[in-house]
């Protein structure tokens, strides 16, 4: 199929997903969720394909959802729609999913969704100068595209609840301490080390890893769908909250928001 939002490229085995709308900071469409998952799932049922790497054009790999988005919802009194939360949701799970091995270059800033996409792959490779940022607390809202979720699996409930309730910034080098981050790389050197990964994943027996993220999802994962049915009833309840459109508007607006907890 032709995508808007990425671009997808396979060679030597390696298939390339790479987000492309460096003129948002490579925030989230509606179209990337599902054209992200649309990739993933070609990419698991191509042959050719023996490792996968999720990367962003620009500066950053993802400034998350588009603000201006909720910016048109909530002057519509119009709220996020929990199907379409879901629909989100299938993005990073479709990859958790995917019996062959993802891994993340991560540039820049991932901060909301983008970072729940950098947390779902197998490995993340950044910089130093690399920022996570679950920055959803932020907004008023709970989360989305499995945060919570994959956040909690990949570093455990005191870390996740950290980085959830607070949603400061995490640099690559104390993301490399905490395990949030797999390879830490110079600057010049990401794009390199992201391959060489690459590379040794897939030459390596893709039928044994496929077989290990099969065992994985069947008995470490096996309440994700229960959890997304959640995640979005709670996602949209917190989108018609008064802090969530305060949030909203402080942000375009450059101001600090002033929550009152409803």
């Amino acid at each position: 199929m032709e995508y808007n939002e990425i671009l997808l490229d396979v060679k030597d085995n390696i298939a390339t997903i790479t987000l492309n709308r460096p003129q948002f900071g490579n925030a989230l469409a509606t179209g990337s969720y599902g054209e992200i998952r649309d990739a993933v799932l070609s990419c698991e049922e191509n042959e050719n394909v023996r490792a996968i790497v999720i990367r962003s054009t620009g500066k950053h790999f993802s400034a998350g959802g588009d603000l201006k988005r909720f910016k048109s919802l909530i002057d519509n009194n119009e709220y996020l729609n929990e199907r379409n939360i879901m629909y989100a949701g299938e993005m990073t799970t479709a990859i958790r999913r995917c019996t062959k091995p993802v891994v993340a270059m991560v540039q820049g800033v991932a901060t909301g969704a983008g970072c729940s996409l950098a947390v779902a792959c197998d490995f993340r490779v950044a910089t130093r100068n690399t920022k996570f940022v679950m920055g959803f607390v932020k907004l008023g809202l709970t989360g989305d595209t499995g945060s919570m979720y994959f956040l909690y699996k990949l570093l455990g409930m005191a870390k996740a609840s950290e980085m959830l309730m607070l949603g400061d910034a995490v640099n690559g080098e104390d993301g490399y301490r905490i395990g949030l981050v797999t390879k830490l790389a110079e600057e010049d050197d990401l794009e390199s080390e992201t391959y060489s990964l690459a590379r040794r994943l897939a030459d390596s027996p893709t039928k044994s890893i496929s077989l290990q993220k099969k065992v994985m999802m069947e008995f470490f994962y096996q309440d994700l769908d229960a959890y997304s049915i959640r995640e979005g009833e709670y996602l949209a309840q917190t989108s018609r909250t008064a802090d969530f459109a305060e949030a909203v508007n402080a942000f375009l607006e450059k101001r600090q928001p002033v929550f009152i907890g409803k």
